[in-house]
């Protein structure tokens, strides 16, 4: 790959930075851990670097990083003089800021061996160690925070004071519903147990004065409601010891 600034001038600089950036990428991803350890040749501007060589890969990255900055510098300086030339005054426009998420890609290319480290010690057992993103995702996911030890015994239980989980908005509406049905059935029941009876009609001097069973039937319902569904049924009074002695 030769320079792409000097061969396509119709690419920015920034785009050449991108293009170097993801073909040194691709070919670490692909070559760097296969069989036989082959060179990992990348080609910029008039030189060829070996990127599987460290020291060479650090050339590598220092070449593409040069460019890309000597680029930005100029076209900065470039919206300066145009500004000035037309007149204004002032400190001028402001300075565009280097892509540095492209930079950061560069960076990793740089420090591709550490990144790449599946170690999951390499906290411990390296004194500079590097982790990728994904890494330290994962360590902030397996920390804990100072405040579980003031909680936590030797013995692995928690001993914090229970609270109590808060429903949730879905968990609410099911016991609404849920207390809605039964007292709907509830009231239903009892429209039922209290609806009068059907009306029957009788003349006392056709049965000799006695009165009709229908009319009698409903004699002693208070008492057998009393005996089978009173809770004082339930109630169970024991006599004082005073009054067992005085009784005595």
């Amino acid at each position: 790959m030769t320079n792409v600034i000097d061969t396509k001038p119709d690419v920015t600089y920034r785009e050449a930075l991108a293009a170097a950036v993801a073909e040194m990428e691709t070919l670490m991803r692909t070559l760097f851990k296969a069989e036989g350890e082959p060179p990992i040749m990348f080609d910029y501007g008039d030189w060829g670097y070996d990127l599987r060589d460290r020291h060479s890969r650090r050339l590598a990255v220092k070449a593409v990083s040069d460019v890309y900055t000597l680029a930005h510098n100029d076209f900065n300086a470039e919206n300066q003089r145009r500004y000035f030339d037309r007149g204004g005054n002032g400190e001028g426009p402001a300075l565009i800021s280097a892509d540095t998420a492209l930079l950061d890609r560069l960076a990793d290319v740089l420090l591709y061996e550490e990144i790449t480290d599946e170690n999951p010690y390499k906290i411990a057992h390296t004194e500079y160690p590097f982790m990728s993103d994904r890494q330290l995702d994962l360590r902030r996911d397996r920390e804990t925070s100072d405040s579980a030890a003031e909680s936590h015994a030797v013995d692995g239980n928690d001993y914090r004071a229970p609270e109590k989980r808060r429903r949730t908005p879905y968990e609410n509406y099911r016991v609404d519903t849920g207390a809605k049905i039964r007292n709907a059935e509830r009231a239903a029941q009892y429209k039922r147990d209290t609806a009068p009876g059907k009306e029957v009609t009788y003349n006392l001097r056709d049965t000799g004065g006695e009165l009709a069973p229908e009319f009698v039937n409903c004699r002693g319902i208070g008492q057998r409601w009393r005996d089978d569904m009173s809770a004082v049924n339930e109630v169970t009074v024991e006599p004082a010891e005073d009054d067992v002695r005085e009784a005595a």
